[in-house]
């Protein structure tokens, strides 16, 4: 299956801070309104900062960003704002050098981010690849979420059903049973 990757707009020129010596750095805040994670996701009202420093093959990026992710509720399957925090350190690599023009080898590491053509450095794309990591397993509404009724389909943080829920599958009684004391 092939998704696709969103265009982002937090994209910082680094090509002065390659004609500088190795270890020399740049700090930039960013406001994100919206950053799409995929073709349903999204985070919102992103804030952040950004520091870049010159490496003898591209520049290390150390990010810290903050927003909300809403999703859908694994229990009662409304919506759940999850606040999201992503603190990471990784690499852009250079293709081309800055000054002759000439390729560069190939990094080490499997899958690297790279720089473009330009001496672009697309912090947006990686951020949205280490929030995507960050995402809860199984969100929640609120920590005391009750869900819905199985039989019924009630919300049962809103009404109390009047089902009569039978307590469980009858295929288990026998095992309830030895949990019942003597």
């Amino acid at each position: 299956m092939h998704m696709s990757k969103p265009i982002t707009d937090l994209k910082f020129n680094v090509a002065q801070l390659l004609r500088e010596y190795v270890g020399a750095s740049r700090r930039y805040d960013f406001a994100e309104p919206v950053l799409r994670l995929d073709d349903t996701l999204e985070m919102r009202g992103m804030v952040g900062e950004v520091r870049f420093t010159r490496t003898a093959s591209g520049v290390l990026v150390d990010v810290h960003a903050r927003g909300t992710v809403e999703m859908e509720c694994v229990r009662c399957l409304n919506p759940a704002v999850q606040p999201i925090e992503v603190r990471f350190r990784d690499e852009f690599h250079s293709r081309i050098d800055v000054t002759t023009g000439t390729p560069l080898p190939q990094p080490d590491e499997e899958d690297p981010f790279y720089l473009d053509e330009l001496h672009m450095a697309d912090v947006g794309e990686m951020l949205r690849e280490y929030v995507l990591l960050e995402l809860p397993m199984q969100p929640l509404c609120r920590p005391d979420c009750r869900g819905l009724c199985p039989e019924c389909g009630a919300d049962l943080n809103v009404e109390q059903c009047s089902c009569g829920s039978s307590g469980g599958d009858e295929r288990f009684a026998a095992l309830r049973a030895l949990l019942k004391p003597e």
